[in-house]
């Protein structure tokens, strides 16, 4: 997977063990930077291109913008629909087909139960596995001590229920000491997961990123 933007001389390659970092220290280019990016998540126009063997990407499906890294929201819609999609398929697999089988019988003769003790004509469709696991409301655990433990886990939960994508973190040196950032990108080249960090402020760099710095007077080094 590749990044590159056309006032960014540097070409983003994810394919290293190495984790991207951009340091834009010229305020009005890192804004301009970050307009760009929302308005591309949103499907509208912008100057980011991402490809993945020169097939171009759409950044509106395949980025995901995690620009308060203390405060995000772990049970998106989008993520919880998958994995309830998941758990249907395995639902009606060979291993849990009888036992799904039994349980949407027993569910049906309760409900016409109910309905006979009213003197109204209750019709009820036929139950599914889709229905009753959307009655029930599926969501994540979301308890966590170690914000970074967070990140990590809903990385892992975009590739397992949707695909890979590329992770662009916003400030995410300014709320954690190196040594706990240091962890957190080791983690992330064992895993290969996408990950782009985007910041500010230039801090001592890390043995694992691969930094670009944006100065002030829009020198890239």
């Amino acid at each position: 997977m590749i990044l590159c933007h056309p006032q960014i001389e540097t070409v983003f390659d994810f394919s290293s063990s190495k984790i991207p970092t951009v340091v834009v220290e010229e305020p009005s280019f890192f804004r301009t930077l970050m307009l760009d990016l929302y308005a591309q998540i949103d499907g509208e126009r912008g100057k980011f291109v991402l490809s993945e063997n020169e097939r171009i990407l759409n950044i509106g499906s395949m980025v995901k913008l995690i620009d308060n890294c203390l405060h995000f929201t772990l049970n998106e819609k989008s993520l919880l629909n998958k994995i309830t999609a998941a758990m249907e398929h395995t639902a009606v697999s060979e291993t849990f087909f009888m036992k799904t089988a039994e349980l949407l019988r027993q569910l049906e003769q309760y409900i016409d139960a109910l309905a006979f003790e009213f003197d109204c004509d209750i019709h009820c469709e036929r139950c599914t596995v889709g229905s009753v696991l959307k009655a029930t409301g599926i969501s994540l655990r979301d308890e966590y001590d170690d914000p970074l433990e967070r990140l990590i886990d809903y990385m892992e939960l975009i590739r397992e229920f949707d695909k890979d994508k590329l992770f662009v973190i916003l400030n995410l040196r300014s709320f954690f000491a190196d040594d706990s950032v240091e962890r957190f990108l080791e983690t992330v080249s064992v895993h290969g997961y996408h990950v782009l960090l985007l910041d500010c402020i230039d801090r001592k760099k890390l043995p694992l990123e691969q930094r670009v710095t944006i100065d002030n007077d829009l020198c890239e080094f």
